[in-house]
């Protein structure tokens, strides 16, 4: 019997289709598998963390997630260590998946968890030189806000956050525990600012049945309109006893532990006085700002941008000086910045008293509503942006009780499953000018914090990159786009470039101090001295040296951001030639998303 076999030219036909198929089964196996990891890690992450399982989720349910214990999570110093552990557990398998076999989506997704993991995992060795404390922004100040602002959806919301109330004092038990481990280490932070977290805990729990996390919760139960009024009763004495039983003692707690450290930090400057600390600051920069620059070219671009926007300053007050008065060019002092053409500010920025000018600003603009700003702004950025999905906003004020723990407006970023509902909070306790809260509503609103959330998030599907925080990305974008607003208000167009130039200059000292604070060691004196060139007086310059110890490279998370964003539309513009559209690069940057600024340069340029 004869053997049957293909003829030679259908061997030849079918075996390059056979691959076809077998190839495209693997891509598909791939891709799939990808996703189920990505979601694992999605899942995961959030299980471990209440407060961030609900302001990242309306609908857990919906993402597998049914059951998750409540939790504030753990500051214990092992417990640190042990992520260390789950991210190299992650990098591994993610190594394992074949870059070229994912689809372009996920190949985007595979670069930004890369590139995190690689940089989380270099700052494992720093754990302890993390500072999870300060007056202004630390855990003990930022928490009691974030669940003044827990949503209510409905009674279980409610009985998951009287939950979290009486995790309070076991939590901060573990915050003290890791600064005692810091403390063993030499790592501790200075008298003063132990002392400025110490004050700003007894400042808290001064009058504990006044406390804001009870007159607050007590406005929210009035409008919860799902409860009976023998359920809200119920829930008021429930979150009085939790805040009166776990809150307050947490505070406590904390105030004590912090006591008996107090004097035990061994340094009271910046980061580079601390063991390895300028190596920290490296990875530091990286973490806030996106950007993998050294530092020496990420300071130079600083100062290149400084020296810019002088000689723009001195052109314009040349041209125009009637924008600037009197009293503020008797005051101020002359600085030259490497032989570039002379320039005056002062401590306080400059000012107009022309009647033509600031007044006339003022009266323009002061008539608005926050809402009517916001709808002026989502009108006048079409031009040059891309059209955002139909979403609400409202407007609302910082709660009395709130205002002095609050920065001056901030986006409440809502779930990512419901981006319909959006809101900015305003704190009144901040003295805004009409052209001041122009441009903040502009980087809070449109086209800042609120339209990239809902137009980035309307465009990336894979949710474990809502959990990878990049604020070089966020914050950049938000301040690249407040800049471009000066250019919309209803005013003078040379004094709003006076005032965006002001606030350039404002951010790029705050920066460039930012560096020579951590990385070269200035002292408070150092910083005055140099201030003082500038014009500032040496109270303003002590405030921002203590800002700077707080909170080390916050400032450059703006400022290196915002250049960033600029050098990639100039690289963009240089790429695309005669065809550049301004509108398509936003749609194309907004489409990457968050991402380190290598990956966004990468899908943006290319390269």
């Amino acid at each position: 019997m004869r053997d049957r076999k293909l003829p030679s030219f259908l061997t030849f036909l079918f075996l390059p289709a056979l691959f076809f198929l077998v190839f495209s089964a693997c891509v598909f196996f791939n891709n799939r598998s990808f996703r189920q990891f990505t979601g694992q890690i999605f899942r995961s992450e959030l299980a471990g963390n209440t407060l961030n399982l609900h302001y990242t989720l309306k609908h857990p349910e919906n993402y597998g997630i049914s059951e998750a214990p409540v939790t504030l999570g753990s500051a214990e110093p092992e417990v640190l260590e042990a992520s260390g552990l789950v991210l190299e557990n992650y990098q591994e398998v993610l190594r394992r998946f074949p870059y070229q076999t994912l689809s372009k989506t996920n190949r985007l997704t595979y670069d930004i968890l890369q590139l995190y993991l690689q940089n989380q995992l270099s700052g494992q060795k720093f754990a302890l030189y993390a500072e999870p404390l300060g007056p202004t922004i630390g855990t003990q100040a930022q928490l009691p806000v974030l669940l003044a602002e827990y949503a209510f959806r409905n009674k279980a919301d409610i009985e998951t956050y009287l939950t979290l109330l009486t995790e309070m004092d076991e939590y901060y038990s573990t915050l003290v525990h890791f600064e005692e481990a810091k403390s063993r280490e030499g790592l501790f932070m200075s008298a003063s600012a132990a002392q400025a977290v110490i004050d700003q805990c007894n400042a808290f729990i001064r009058e504990p049945s006044k406390n804001f996390l009870i007159t607050v919760f007590a406005e929210k139960i009035e409008e919860a309109d799902f409860l009976t009024q023998v359920e809200k009763k119920h829930f008021l004495e429930q979150n009085e006893k939790a805040v009166l039983e776990h809150v307050i003692p947490a505070y406590q707690l904390l105030i004590r532990g912090l006591t008996a450290l107090k004097n035990t930090g061994k340094n009271q400057q910046g980061l580079s006085g601390l063991p390895n600390g300028k190596a920290y600051y490296e990875y530091l920069l990286r973490d806030s700002t996106g950007s993998w620059a050294s530092v020496d070219t990420i300071q130079k671009r600083i100062e290149q941008q400084l020296k810019t926007d002088f000689q723009k300053l001195t052109s314009l007050a040349s041209a125009h000086p009637e924008l600037l008065s009197r009293e503020t060019l008797g005051s101020a002092i002359a600085f030259s910045l490497d032989n570039s053409p002379s320039t005056i500010l002062n401590a306080d920025g400059w000012y107009a008293t022309d009647p033509s000018g600031r007044e006339l600003e003022e009266k323009a603009l002061a008539q608005w509503t926050p809402n009517e700003i916001l709808s002026d702004l989502r009108q006048k950025i079409a031009a040059d942006f891309p059209t955002p999905p139909e979403v609400s906003f409202s407007v609302k004020y910082v709660h009395s009780s709130l205002e002095d723990y609050l920065s001056p407006a901030f986006y409440l970023t809502p779930p990512l499953d419901d981006l319909t509902d959006n809101v900015i909070y305003i704190n009144r306790a901040s003295t805004y000018t009409a052209l001041d809260l122009y441009t903040t509503l502009a980087h809070e609103g449109y086209p800042g914090h609120l339209y990239q959330t809902i137009l980035s998030g309307s465009t990336t599907s894979d949710p474990v990159r809502n959990l990878l925080n990049f604020g070089g990305y966020i914050e950049g974008w938000a301040t690249y786009v407040e800049m471009y607003a000066y250019g919309l208000s209803d005013t003078d167009p040379n004094l709003a470039e006076l005032y965006r130039l002001n606030r350039s200059l404002t951010l790029g000292l705050s920066s460039l101090m930012d560096i020579a604070v951590h990385y070269h060691g200035f002292t408070e004196g150092d910083v005055a001295e140099a201030l003082s060139k500038f014009g500032f007086e040496e109270t303003s310059a002590q405030a921002l040296y203590e800002a700077l110890l707080e909170a080390p490279a916050n400032y450059l998370r703006y400022y290196v951001g915002y250049l960033t964003f600029e050098d990639l539309r100039d690289a963009y513009k240089e790429k695309k030639g005669s065809a550049f559209s301004l509108k398509a690069f936003h749609q194309k940057v907004l489409e990457i998303g968050p991402a380190p600024f290598p990956v966004v340069s990468k899908y943006l340029l290319g390269k």
